[in-house]
């Protein structure tokens, strides 16, 4: 299913004049330089293709397929590193003494040092022969017998090619430790690029057709009878992932094959079709337009159409901004913010909060177009398929704006009034830790989640709720995805909460006892903190994580305790008077509160801490300290 999606996706993208898609026999690959050749075939000057950034990047350019390539000797046609082209390769010091001392005294490898330093060896040894050898006997038995007058002088100048004369010329040295840092190399001959002139192409096209496997078979995705992929092309892009590139469809273990079948023979694929799937994927994982990375699981999605508003407003939906943070003041500044996307989602989501269906005004394509979610992870030289999911775009959008309605919750700051899946993960992570690791498996649970619209993983609520405790300290994230997870469980049937009394700000009339109990915490934190108000530590940071989880042993020594600060309070009548308010509507503190009841402590404590900012109209951080 996932690959014949991105195969229909490559037919998509093949038939539009805007999308930079390879053709069949073709590929993407990041090229640094052009070397130009006169037609008596000497290199006459080198040209950078890198960008003029402060970290230059190469160029992407569509070139003849670069199939994988591991430790055997395999040439590419026509663009090639510079071990290939020129026969020289530059390795560290410490990488050099330890490949060629023992090798050398047997005999084993003759090499020839060009050029050494303190830290790295220019050399010419065997192996780097042979790469040489092998990319002038590939084009030779490509190019040889074309009449044109640049393949001429690109042959001439590999038959004259002698890698011990590397930096013999002038511009090479001039480039040399860029040439030999890993970049791709392609020729300019006679005015053009040598991969681009019609007769080559033709030419390579011929050879590669010829070139496919013999073995036949039915391909598992387009059911035709077509040559097999013996071994599948990388996937680059993944976050974590090998920089080469790891396979998606990979045997490499007799454990994996049956029937006396190796390598990807297990799974016939043509190789039309791996070429398809391959070429789509990597597309896809190339496009800031069509990813978003969660944890540690890289996310692309696509629509079955050639219109891209629809993609550009999911990952809006799904990679909401975040609004910057003065580090000087540690508080929260407005980031410039797309305001024509904010406003249609705004509208997408007043829709769905009254019940109302997307239509094709709302997204800029018709809802019934089908979409696909595809979450990678990284699995040593493989990736991992996190997970899969196929929707219509209109019942996407629906299930992702109910995620944050349900999220929503009254916050300060500037902003948006919703966040991404990522800083929600986050929050389960320590704030003063280094490494932000979020555990994997939230990732897709909670995607998971948001796509069917069911209720959201248990783990996720735990750590959220562990946090609040440890950290000391509850912001509008963790509150809005503990209010979420309550109204999605009671709205399940699964718990005994009342969805009505789970609201989205402060709600006095609300006879849940832990919600009540939450507000009681924050109105006797309220009554010592106007009683000595430089006091830098308060009831919270001894007693807040027991009385979330065992009032009826906390809350009596509390408000003992708050008797002292009110009686020393100018406040201390409107203190009194709240506390007693709340305190009408508790007949008993529990002696045990569960995760469910916790959750309502925190939630009450967040909204009745936000009501007494909002009734003093002073701004505050979007932190709220316990």
């Amino acid at each position: 299913m996932i690959i014949q999606s991105l195969c229909r996706h490559y037919d998509i993208l093949e038939g539009d004049e805007n999308a930079n898609i390879p053709k069949l026999g073709y590929s993407s690959a990041k090229v640094s330089f052009a070397l130009v050749i006169t037609p008596d075939g000497v290199l006459s000057h080198i040209v950078d293709l890198r960008s003029d950034d402060k970290k230059p990047k190469p160029k992407d350019m569509e070139v003849p397929i670069q199939e994988s390539r591991c430790s055997a000797i395999f040439s590419y046609f026509s663009c090639d590193k510079a071990q290939y082209v020129f026969g020289v390769e530059k390795l560290k010091r410490n990488e050099f003494e330890k490949k060629f001392s023992s090798s050398s005294k047997n005999g084993t490898d003759e090499y020839k040092i060009l050029e050494v330093n303190n830290k790295e060896v220019i050399l010419v040894h065997r192996r780097s022969r042979e790469c040489f050898e092998a990319f002038k006997a590939l084009h030779h038995s490509i190019l040889d017998g074309l009449d044109d007058l640049g393949v001429r002088g690109f042959l001439a100048f590999l038959d004259g090619g002698n890698p011990e004369e590397f930096l013999e010329n002038p511009k090479i040295k001039e480039y040399k430790d860029d040439l030999l840092a890993g970049g791709n190399c392609v020729f300019e001959c006679d005015g053009s690029f040598l991969h681009q002139k019609n007769v080559v192409r033709n030419a390579w096209e011929t050879y590669s057709q010829n070139e496919t496997g013999n073995t036949l078979a039915q391909c598992l995705i387009s059911g035709k009878v077509e040559p097999v992929a013996k071994i599948h092309q990388k996937i680059k892009g993944v976050v974590g992932a090998q920089s080469a590139g790891a396979s998606l469809v990979s045997f490499n273990d007799d454990a994996f094959c049956s029937y006396g079948k190796k390598q990807s023979f297990n799974s016939p694929v043509s190789e039309s079709s791996m070429f398809k799937y391959t070429t789509a994927l990597n597309h896809l994982l190339s496009s800031q337009s069509n990813r978003i990375r969660i944890a540690d699981t890289t996310v692309v999605f696509w629509a079955e159409t050639s219109e891209k508003s629809c993609e550009d407003l999911v990952k809006f939906f799904f990679d909401l901004p975040e609004p910057e943070k003065k580090e000087e003041k540690n508080v929260e500044v407005p980031r410039v913010q797309d305001t024509t996307k904010n406003k249609q989602i705004e509208d997408i989501l007043n829709k769905v909060r009254i019940g109302k269906k997307v239509n094709q005004e709302d997204i800029g394509t018709d809802p019934e177009t089908n979409f696909y979610i595809l979450g990678l992870s990284p699995n040593n030289a493989r990736l991992a398929a996190r997970f899969w999911y196929v929707d219509s775009i209109g019942n996407l959008i629906e299930k992702v704006a109910r995620h944050h309605l349900d999220m929503e919750v009254i916050r300060d700051g500037y902003g948006p009034r919703h966040v991404s899946v990522y800083r929600l993960l986050n929050e389960t992570i320590p704030q003063s830790s280094d490494k932000k690791t979020v555990s994997p498996l939230l990732g897709g649970l909670v995607m998971r989640s948001i796509l069917t619209n069911t209720g959201y993983p248990i783990s996720l609520y735990s750590a959220i709720l562990n946090r609040v405790k440890v950290d000391g300290s509850i912001n509008f994230v963790r509150a809005g995805f503990i209010k979420a997870y309550l109204l999605r469980l009671s709205r399940a049937g699964l718990s005994n909460l009342n969805k009505d009394l789970i609201t989205m700000s402060l709600n006095e009339e609300s006879s849940n006892v832990p919600y009540r109990l939450g507000r009681l915490f924050a109105a006797l934190e309220k009554a010592q903190n106007d009683a000595n108000r430089e006091m830098k530590s308060t009831i919270n940071s001894k007693y807040f994580s027991s009385a979330s989880s065992t009032p009826a042993v906390v809350f009596p020594v509390l408000l003992k305790l708050a008797q002292h600060h009110i009686a020393r309070s100018e406040w201390g009548f409107r203190s009194n008077q709240l506390i007693e308010q709340i305190l009408a509507g508790v007949n008993e503190f529990p002696a045990y509160l569960n995760l469910e009841d916790q959750g309502m402590f925190m939630l009450g404590y967040y909204h009745q801490r936000k009501a007494f900012f909002t009734k003093k109209e002073v701004p505050s951080s979007e932190e709220v300290s316990l």
